[in-house]
């Protein structure tokens, strides 16, 4: 019945619910606020108060940045799902969200004083672990859903022991809380400064993912009937990969490692949207924006200290891919 509704229709509701939802979190917090007060700050009616450097320096750039993080990371899960043809894949499932945490935590050991280090590095990270888990995927003798998470859940162990090495060998006053407090995935530390630094990336990413739709659509369709149809296979998936790294290199450098968005999000717009590349791309933004605007609203808000909102989001995300498993090992029985 939803899939029977008009897709701009859906797509326009979608953009309504965002629009509505930072509303109310740029309202709520440990200093709540009217409707009235927030119209007065955003009409420029109210620019000295206390209200006004609440919603404008702090409330409103992290709002920003949760919104093009959650947007990207769905964005790169659903890209995933489609270049290899696998409903179970998505950058922290792939291994990809640890190799750019492992690239991020070195640049904060050996280049702290780098800025634009910590994105080029995750980066460089994000690309290694990806290629990683292709080659161990091609090798394995499992099939072709499960290769690719097994090869995943390998690539996010060997991450996660380099990161305690570097841990280990880090400042225990200066660089490990730093190290510590980033890990554990949070927009603490959004402001307009972080916003400049992530949105070029995040921009030449989606722009990127967007210009190429037509041939990752037809990618989807499986390598023989794309080369048929005259598609690059090989320069395509290449370059959608290092854009899709990108999004994923460019959130983890300003929250570090956020997981399940990129998985969950993404079969929430199917059952919307159906098994439509072109269609689900658009979509994926706002319902990945929409999840994890809401869950860092709550994390915030829930109690007195701010929770990791990667907590919340594994909360949601252990138990679906578990479900997705159980739902794939009854189809092929």
């Amino acid at each position: 019945m939803i899939q029977r509704c008009p897709y701009k229709r859906k797509l326009l509701v979608a953009i309504g619910i965002l629009l509505a939802l930072s509303g109310m979190a740029l309202m709520i917090g440990r200093y709540p606020m009217s409707l009235e007060e927030l119209g007065e700050v955003l009409l420029g009616r109210d620019t000295t108060s206390s209200l006004y450097t609440l919603i404008m320096q702090i409330r409103l750039p992290r709002i920003v940045i949760v919104i093009l993080s959650g947007g990207a990371l769905s964005l790169a899960g659903t890209i995933y799902q489609g270049l290899f043809q696998n409903p179970l894949v998505s950058p922290d499932v792939l291994g990809v969200s640890s190799g750019c945490g492992v690239g991020a935590i070195l640049a904060i050991l050996f280049f702290p004083r780098f800025p634009h280090a910590l994105q080029m590095m995750a980066f460089c990270g994000g690309i290694v672990a990806v290629i990683l888990a292709l080659i161990m995927a091609r090798m394995s003798k499992a099939n072709k859903l499960l290769g690719l998470v097994i090869a995943g859940i390998v690539i996010s162990s060997v991450a996660s022991a380099i990161t305690m090495l570097l841990k280990y060998g880090a400042d225990p006053y200066k660089q490990l809380p730093t190290i510590e407090f980033w890990l554990m995935g949070g927009f603490y530390k959004a402001n307009w400064e972080r916003f400049g630094l992530i949105w070029p990336s995040i921009g030449v990413g989606i722009v990127t993912l967007f210009i190429l739709r037509w041939p990752l659509k037809v990618l989807t369709l499986g390598d023989e009937e794309a080369a048929t149809l005259g598609v690059n296979v090989k320069s395509i998936r290449i370059i959608a990969i290092g854009a899709v790294t990108l999004l994923v290199a460019a959130v983890v450098s300003v929250a570090g490692v956020i997981s399940w968005i990129g998985l969950v999000a993404p079969h929430i717009v199917k059952l919307l949207v159906g098994n439509n590349l072109e269609k689900e791309m658009p979509m994926s933004l706002c319902i990945g924006a929409i999840l994890l605007l809401v869950a860092d609203t709550l994390a915030r808000s829930l109690y007195a200290a701010e929770i990791p909102v990667s907590v919340l989001t594994t909360f949601v995300g252990a138990p679906f891919l578990t479900h997705l498993l159980y739902q794939r090992g009854r189809a092929e029985q």
